[in-house]
């Protein structure tokens, strides 16, 4: 209740305030995962991983223009490190646990900036975060009270197959309706684009939830009052703006 309006607010005044949510989330997001890195004896190089995020996140302003570099010094600063820390325990498996939070956070999360810039970017952000939306609650709603069949319980027990048909049912059903509310081109083609979201969004929540599994912990952690860590709350949301960025740049100029 009070973080959804902040939330909507941001994306659709844009600008500073836009960019400080995207920045301030993606921080504590990478906090959130340090520890979990840590908890899981990844012994991630922190450092790197902070740095990584934040330069992955100020090249969206430069239309990637760096990216090369970036990505080039962030594995070679890594494998430095390794080299010279390779007497400390677990430092290999740390180098990977480095590289993959910076790219699940930083270069993951960075899409919703290069998104908001778009033709339209406003409203497509809005699509990114509602269709989300519906996809984890309408998962929630059904998985509860028709769940029988777990997906993946190793990772996440609560979740059921039938969660997640429901889940893909909403979305899939509510994504032209969100479209044509926004005011989006094609509103009326994207039924597959609500089906590709939805999976988006289920994987993104499982791959959390490995994450957890590894650490041993039920959340990432209790910034959010009943809801976990940030990085519970954006699990889904991971996934969903790379690909809402890529359908636009490639898919809605020829539609």
């Amino acid at each position: 209740m009070v973080g959804v309006p902040l939330l909507v607010a941001a994306i659709w005044f844009g600008g500073p305030w836009y960019t400080v949510l995207v920045y301030a989330a993606a921080l504590i997001a990478t906090w959130e995962f340090n520890r979990l890195a840590s908890a899981a004896e990844g012994d991630p190089f922190t450092p790197l991983l902070y740095g990584s995020v934040l330069l992955l996140l100020l090249d969206a302003y430069t239309g990637r223009a760096y990216l090369p570099a970036i990505l080039t010094g962030i594995l070679l600063v890594a494998l430095v490190w390794s080299v010279v820390s390779f007497q400390q325990r677990g430092v290999a498996v740390g180098w990977l646990w480095t590289l993959g939070g910076s790219l699940y956070i930083g270069w993951l999360l960075s899409h919703y900036l290069v998104l908001r810039d778009l033709d339209q970017g406003r409203g497509w952000v809005l699509f990114a975060v509602f269709a989300t939306f519906v996809n984890d609650t309408a998962s929630y709603a059904v998985g509860r009270m028709l769940g029988k069949h777990h997906m993946a319980p190793k990772l996440s027990p609560g979740k059921t197959w039938e969660g997640a048909i429901g889940g893909l049912v909403a979305t899939v059903l509510s994504a032209p309706l969100l479209a044509l509310a926004l005011g989006l081109s094609g509103a009326w083609t994207l039924w597959p684009l609500g089906l590709a979201v939805s999976a988006a969004a289920q994987v993104g929540d499982l791959a959390e939830s490995m994450l957890k599994r590894a650490a041993r912990v039920k959340d990432a952690s209790a910034l959010v009052p009943g809801h976990g860590g940030v990085l519970d709350r954006l699990d889904s949301l991971v996934l969903v703006g790379p690909l809402i960025y890529y359908y636009v740049v490639w898919v809605v100029p020829s539609v």
